[in-house]
């Protein structure tokens, strides 16, 4: 089961798990908790791992109500995924995604000027799997970019995408936003939303049986 509104994310894992082996299930709310207050990496690896615990227990909630969509040994897989700026370790600025209209046109031309261009940021993903009621995993995955200095340059044609919106940080590594990337250090697909490095190892150590016997 992913518990996941994303269709990035269910593109991800169909990479390791056959499509009719997947069953989405999303959160019923969309409402998480923000990351207000959250100037440190440990402080965001905490908060998403309340985010993540909050998606996978409203999924496992849905599946005691309606058994029939699970069998007893199903995983459900949440994830969630910030983009975390700044400097200075102990004053980071975590970034969701922009608001619609003007203001939010306002805030990637403003992170892409204090935050991106010749600068490096780390995206952080808070992953958690379950097998029942059982936790089986949980962690937070980290990858570092930096984006070239003259990105700042080329913000209003990205605006124009209209790509920004949605996304983590204003941008889609997976898309247009790929034109920005001097440099990634750590996984790839952690940056678009589910670490598969971390998922495909363990798959092969057995750890997620359940899993790898679908596949």
């Amino acid at each position: 089961m992913l518990a996941s509104r994303s269709p990035r994310r269910f593109e991800l894992l169909r990479l390791l798990v056959p499509a009719d082996r997947i069953r989405v299930v999303p959160p019923r709310t969309s409402e998480e908790a923000s990351f207000a207050g959250c100037t440190t990496l440990a402080a965001v690896a905490g908060r998403l791992a309340e985010i993540v615990r909050a998606k996978a227990g409203d999924v496992q909630a849905q599946l005691e109500r309606a058994p029939h969509l699970a069998g007893p040994a199903s995983l459900v897989i949440a994830a969630d995924t910030v983009v975390v700026a700044g400097d200075e370790p102990d004053r980071l600025v975590p970034l969701g995604q922009p608001a619609a209209g003007d203001a939010g046109r306002d805030d990637v031309r403003r992170w892409f000027k204090e935050y991106y261009a010749g600068r490096t940021h780390t995206v952080m993903t808070g992953l958690l799997i379950m097998c029942g009621n059982r936790q089986v995993h949980e962690s937070a995955i980290r990858t570092e970019l930096r984006f070239r200095a003259d990105a700042t340059d080329l913000v209003e044609w990205y605006l124009g995408t209209g790509e920004p919106w949605g996304k983590a940080g204003g941008y889609a590594i997976q898309g247009a936003g790929s034109v920005f990337v001097e440099q990634v250090a750590g996984s790839l697909s952690n940056v678009i939303g589910l670490p598969l490095e971390r998922l495909q190892t363990l798959f092969q150590a057995d750890r997620l049986p359940a899993v790898r016997s679908a596949s």
